[in-house]
């Protein structure tokens, strides 16, 4: 609960290898990950003190009766707690499959939103996280003028960021009254681009080989679910290059459009973030339009 209230991504969980536990700095304090699907592996909360901006929402939460987390002066713990968190850092994504429907799976996924500007306390950004561990490898965001984009696009610096695959949410502002629509703008592009790929994916199908025309199956079946849709993708990214390298005349030039097309293979998430005044008033009307159309985007009322 603690990572899960964090609003700064500061306070995360780690699963470390225990054998690599046992390079860690002195004083590094684990205990065994409990679950069947934690074998293997040491547990430990880590504060990156640096970027923690003291709210104490952390230690509000914490549910044990006797409580794990304090808030102590800064300088008392930075270095070696800095020490502790550049190795947490280090360690690899561990390779198993954990449940993020659950308030404890969801916090073992990084964060895609970290380290922002925000508040200390600030109550929005802790939903801005989440829903990046949970969707944040295939998101779109379309966010109104505001708190959102203050903390969220404030030059020089961006609290978006990618996974280890290198991918992350896009992210643009809009006008204050008009970001439902720009949202609703971003979901027909993209809806209008991969009615072009299932085109093309469905014309080449019948001239490729067994097994990119398997993978080119599957995508057409789970386009439209995330899960299945990336698994699918992955295949023809894998596969794609080289057939098309063997391919000529029209076959070829659809299979080098379908490869331009990578980006789209796995389904996007839209969202639409922004406040109650975009949301309740001057937005109200474009918000009202979006959502009555029954187009496949998410909104988040900060």
């Amino acid at each position: 609960q603690c990572a899960f209230v964090c609003p700064h991504a500061a306070i995360r969980p780690y699963l470390i290898k225990s054998d690599a536990a046992k390079a860690a700095p002195a004083g590094f304090k684990t205990k065994a990950a409990t679950g069947k699907e934690f074998a293997g592996y040491e547990f430990r909360m880590q504060v990156s003190p640096l970027d923690c901006s003291g709210c104490g929402n952390c230690a509000d939460i914490c549910p044990a009766k006797e409580k794990s987390l304090q808030m102590v002066k800064l300088e008392e713990v930075a270095d070696k707690e800095n020490e502790y968190y550049s190795f947490s850092m280090t360690q690899p994504v561990p390779d198993i499959d954990i449940n993020s429907d659950t308030v404890k799976g969801s916090q073992f996924k990084k964060p895609l939103f970290e380290f922002s500007g925000a508040c200390a306390g600030c109550g929005e950004t802790p939903y801005v996280k989440l829903i990046t561990q949970l969707f944040g490898d295939r998101m779109l965001v379309a966010n109104a003028t505001g708190c959102s984009s203050i903390y969220g696009g404030s030059s020089p610096t961006n609290p978006y960021t990618t996974n280890e695959k290198g991918h992350g949410p896009a992210w643009a502002n809009s006008l204050f009254e008009d970001n439902a629509e720009f949202g609703f703008g971003m979901n027909l592009a993209v809806s209008q681009r991969r009615k072009k790929l299932t085109d093309l994916i469905e014309q080449a199908k019948a001239n490729v080989s067994g097994e990119l025309a398997t993978a080119f199956g599957e995508w057409l079946e789970g386009k439209d679910d995330a899960t299945l849709s990336q698994k699918a993708g992955d295949k023809i990214k894998a596969l794609i290059d080289q057939e098309a390298s063997k391919a000529s005349g029209d076959v070829k030039a659809a299979l080098a459009d379908i490869a331009g097309m990578k980006d789209l293979y796995t389904k996007k998430s839209i969202w639409i973030f922004g406040g109650d005044g975009w949301a309740y008033d001057i937005g109200y009307g474009g918000l009202d339009h979006v959502l009555a159309s029954g187009a496949d985007v998410n909104v988040l009322v900060l």
